[in-house]
């Protein structure tokens, strides 16, 4: 029997997940996993050439791993982002999108604009979230949803239904 070094078992392993993961090509690793393998190779220690050529060979794309094997190399322990201050990259936050839907269900007729300077949301924001969260889109000066929901449905099909079963008792 044939004894497979650390190093080539690993990349037997490496081998049978990338067949695996060419079945499902929709499973990309998140960031946090690949610093995690970054560090454990680091730890184990493996140059980072070798770490890098590795990342490449097997995830087909290209990472930052001179910064993170000097970071792990240097002590840090977390593969997680460290918080920066500042301000937010994006304010599309569920608090927002509520405000936002709140507002607009008190008036229909209200601007981007108004909503904007009323929460104090930059306004390329507020339309995002009009329309990509909420699904709504302006008709006839007033927001209205693209489509439907199964509630509303229910309860459309629900007044047809009556108002047909009413036609059809008295015609006139």
């Amino acid at each position: 029997m044939v004894e497979l070094s650390e190093l080539s078992y690993y990349r037997y392993c490496r081998i049978t997940v990338l067949k695996e993961d060419k079945k499902q090509e929709s499973s990309k690793m998140e960031t946090n996993e690949i610093r995690a393998v970054i560090k454990y190779l680091c730890r184990k220690g493996m140059p980072r050439k070798e770490i890098y050529e590795d990342m490449v060979d097997t995830l087909r794309e290209d990472y930052t791993v001179k910064k993170w094997v000097a970071a792990f190399k240097l002590g840090r322990i977390s593969t997680e982002d460290k918080h920066r201050p500042g301000r937010p990259v994006e304010s599309v936050t569920q608090e927002n999108i509520d405000k936002i839907h709140d507002l607009v269900m008190l008036d229909r007729r209200m601007t981007v604009r108004q909503i904007e300077e009323t929460l104090g949301i930059p306004k390329t924001t507020v339309d995002r979230i009009m329309r990509e969260h909420l699904g709504l889109r302006k008709l006839s000066a007033r927001w209205v949803p693209k489509l439907l929901t199964p509630d509303q449905k229910a309860v459309r099909r629900k007044l047809s239904s009556d108002n047909l079963a009413l036609f059809k008792a008295n015609p006139e």
